[in-house]
Order: structure tokens, then C-alpha cells, then sequence
């Protein structure tokens, strides 16, 4: 597959997890929404960490997304406050929406 490809995949990944992101902080969603936030987030992170790891511009961007990826792990999930949930997801919306505007 070529680099346009991977970029293009990537962009739609981060755009994807941002946006479910953004809807998370909304009270109400269902159970199932956040298993399938963890795993839309997890697996952008850890597909822009291996893309991002060789790219000389944004291979700083390869540790911050392992923690990511970590955090959204949907095996074993972080032991968190909904409010520290709550930061982290807005936060992490701003990352992933930010870093798909960079390529």
C-alpha cells in the first residue's frame, strides 16, 4: 500500500475517533458507545504510532499515542473518575483533530 493510502486511512482514523470523542461528553450515551469509543481510539492510536514512528516530522507523536493507546485499551480499562474520563476525552479529541490537520 502507498504513503497517500496509509495518510489518507490515518486522517480518517484520528477524524473518526475526535469525533466519537466529542459526542462521549454528552451524558446519557449507552454502554456499548464507550466499549466501542476504547476500541475506535486504541486502535487510531496505535495505527498513527506505527505510521508516525519512521516519519522524521511527527515521530514525536509516536509516545504520546502509545500512552493514548494504552489509556483506551478496551482489555483493561484505567481505573479513572468520570470527570478525569471526561478531561481526557476532550483532550484527546483536540489531539486527534489537531494531528489529522498535519498531514
Amino acid at each position: 500500500m502507498n504513503l497517500k493510502m496509509h495518510t489518507k486511512k490515518l486522517k480518517i482514523a484520528l477524524l473518526v475517533a475526535g469525533l466519537m470523542l466529542c459526542l462521549a461528553v454528552f451524558p446519557g450515551m449507552p454502554y456499548v458507545f464507550y466499549v466501542l469509543l476504547k476500541w475506535t481510539v486504541c486502535g487510531a492510536a496505535i495505527y498513527g504510532a506505527l505510521n508516525f514512528k519512521d516519519d522524521p516530522r511527527l515521530s514525536r507523536h509516536f509516545w504520546p499515542l502509545g500512552v493514548l493507546a494504552l489509556l483506551f485499551n478496551p482489555f483493561a480499562s484505567a481505573p479513572l473518575t468520570p470527570l478525569i474520563w471526561l478531561i481526557l476525552d476532550l483532550g484527546t479529541a483536540v489531539y486527534f483533530l489537531t494531528l489529522s490537520k498535519k498531514f
